[in-house]
């Protein structure tokens, strides 16, 4: 087996047919998740060529194609099989052969160095004119593949394909990207380069005898050359035919063994990416991650999850265990992790929905040990109330999340060790003076719910949780529903746009009760939620309107107490005081301390 780092000249230079079995998938690459990237970083390579900067600084790493080495008779073109990256292999050439129709209808004489790349010599074709495609598709793929590699087809009966879409688009973006450059001929040149030498993959190259099976395990098909819990499952499953090899020898087929210890491969949601940017990833790996950070009581780094897994299985297995044992775990705590991501638990599920609003991964491997542990459900619903005070307090005096991981590690670490009914944590949390750990007491959250506009600094979601969690706990045993129903808005009962209703005497008119006034109608005393229709009735109306409409319809509790005891005038001292009986039921939601432990 032979690896080696290439660009699209080294790749495609030679002549040579990559030639993809029939038992691969269909071209399924796309515009939004594909085409698009690849494009842009295209244009990037293309523009630091123009600007004179180093473009290899940036060069797009495509992933990795394993290749079969195919046997063929003297004389005739190499041939290798594509084991994996078929994908990547078709989007290059459309890529290619798009960028050189492009350059070569504008009459640049540089497109005959991507011709070469796309086309092999006629001496190489051996009267079949199929064979001057360097990568010859499925049989389900290849007259779509003919029709926008030679245009020698009926485009009418390809125009819903991919293979011809992706052309296509390839084509129209590079159009676009020398229409609006001056300088026909140096960018030209520029993006003739970039596609030609700064576009890199990596190369398995396989020998007759090497075991294709093996590596493809480890590949990640749809543009990511590694994904970390294929490693893992790679090693467990060949581990497990080991030992049983050397054991008593019985055979067990290879799918009956994936079944056994790799559940997460029969069902769909654990490949579902989640997250947000270059975060996101396949729920899987976020789950091994949390798995490896629980069981190792340290930080495991992201994309380092199958090194730390090694180590991990190595020591267990020299302690006398054996890799069914690792996978067993494994296995069982993906329910327990999957019970917190679909927020099954329904006697926990308050806790679940807020912890899912606060968006806390860190404290997932906290989680894991307290579901999975043998502990009284009073045990974990205090451990649970204690955790959310502390984040929930947290969120509200804007903290940072940064320092969360290696907090929640040293807090399973106490856990281990402590008992009672808390298993150490408010002992432990409460000892915590540096600012990333702090837990703010009452008086730290009465200073925020009077004096900072939570309207601009919360997102919606949490402002929301926070007036839902006041709303349920004002609820009486009698109130005919105790939860809280969705779907329901923010309302500033002083309106953004106060001027009109609500204006200031002329002796507090300065720019700097303005700017106060300004600040205070975001604060808590000042928002309530409502339903769509009753937010548009009431507007940007007078304090008595909106007091009648909330008198007639208000069924929350938050709202009845503003219409039956509301006062005359709603002006910045009654928000004060309102922020003071909010901060009154929030304290008692979410306690400080040992108050988390009183029943």
């Amino acid at each position: 087996m032979e690896t080696n780092l290439k660009n699209l000249q080294r790749l495609f230079i030679q002549p040579i047919r990559y030639r993809i079995p029939s038992f691969q998938r269909r071209y399924v690459w796309n515009k939004e998740n594909q085409w698009e990237p690849l494009w842009e970083d295209v244009e990037k390579l293309a523009q630091s060529l123009l600007d004179e900067s180093r473009p290899e600084a940036h060069c797009h790493f495509m992933g990795a194609i394993v290749l079969q080495q195919q046997r063929v008779p003297a004389g005739q073109i190499q041939s290798r099989i594509v084991v994996d990256g078929q994908q990547r292999l078709i989007t290059l050439q459309l890529l290619i052969a798009a960028t050189k129709e492009v350059l070569e209808h504008r009459g640049h004489d540089i497109a005959k160095r991507l011709e070469k790349l796309v086309v092999n010599g006629a001496e190489f074709l051996d009267d079949n004119p199929d064979h001057q495609h360097k990568v010859w598709p499925t049989i389900r793929d290849r007259d779509a593949f003919k029709q926008a590699m030679r245009r020698e087809l009926s485009p009418a009966s390809h125009m819903t394909s991919g293979i011809v879409e992706a052309h296509d688009y390839f084509r129209g973006r590079a159009e676009q990207w020398l229409d609006r450059l001056p300088g026909d001929t140096e960018s030209a040149q520029a993006l003739e380069v970039a596609v030609r030498e700064y576009l890199q993959v990596v190369v398995i190259d396989l020998s007759d005898s090497d075991n294709p099976h093996v590596i493809f395990e480890t590949l990640n098909a749809r543009g990511t050359p590694l994904r970390q819990s294929d490693m893992v499952k790679n090693k467990i499953l060949y581990d497990a035919e080991v030992e049983l090899a050397d054991g008593d020898g019985r055979a067990v087929e290879t799918e009956v063994l994936e079944r056994r210890l790799w559940p997460f491969g029969q069902d769909d949601w654990w490949d579902v990416e989640v997250g947000r940017g270059l975060q996101r990833r396949a729920r899987i790996e976020l789950y091994l991650n949390h798995w490896l950070t629980l069981r190792n009581r340290t930080a495991t780094k992201a994309y380092d999850e199958f090194s730390v897994f090694d180590r991990y299985a190595s020591e267990r297995t020299g302690q006398g265990q054996d890799i069914h044992d690792v996978a067993q775990d494994l296995g069982n705590l993906g329910g327990v992790y999957r019970d917190l991501e679909e927020s099954r638990r329904k006697d926990i599920g308050k806790f679940l929905k807020r912890r899912k609003v606060m968006n806390v991964g860190a404290i997932t491997p906290v989680l894991l040990w307290l579901l999975s542990s043998d502990l009284s459900d009073r045990t974990i619903k205090t451990c649970l109330r204690v955790l959310e005070s502390f984040l929930v307090r947290r969120v509200v005096c804007g903290y940072s999340a940064r320092g969360y991981g290696k907090l929640f590690v040293e807090l399973i670490q106490v856990m281990d060790k402590e008992g009672g009914p808390d298993c150490g944590i408010v002992s432990y949390l409460c000892k915590q003076t540096a600012a990333a750990r702090l837990w703010p007491t009452d008086a730290e959250v009465l200073n925020r719910f009077e004096e900072a506009p939570l309207y601009r600094w919360l997102t919606r979601g949490r402002l929301v949780m926070i007036l839902e969690g006041i709303e349920e706990e004002l609820r009486t045993d009698k109130a005919e529903f105790q939860d809280v129903r969705g779907g329901l808005h923010i309302e500033h009962v002083m309106p953004q746009a106060w001027h009109s209703h609500y204006p200031l005497s002329d002796d507090l008119a300065g720019n700097e009760e303005v700017a106060k006034r300004n600040r205070i109608i975001h604060t808590i005393g000042n928002l309530t939620l409502v339903s769509c229709k009753l937010n548009s009735a009431m507007s940007n109306g007078p304090w008595k309107e909106k007091k009648k409409e909330l008198a007639k319809h208000a069924v929350l509790y938050l709202n009845k107490d503003l219409a039956v005891h509301g006062p005359d005038a709603w002006n910045e001292e009654e928000i004060g005081k309102r922020a003071k009986r909010l901060h009154a039921v929030a304290v008692k939601i979410w306690p400080h301390g040992d108050e988390c432990l009183e029943s």
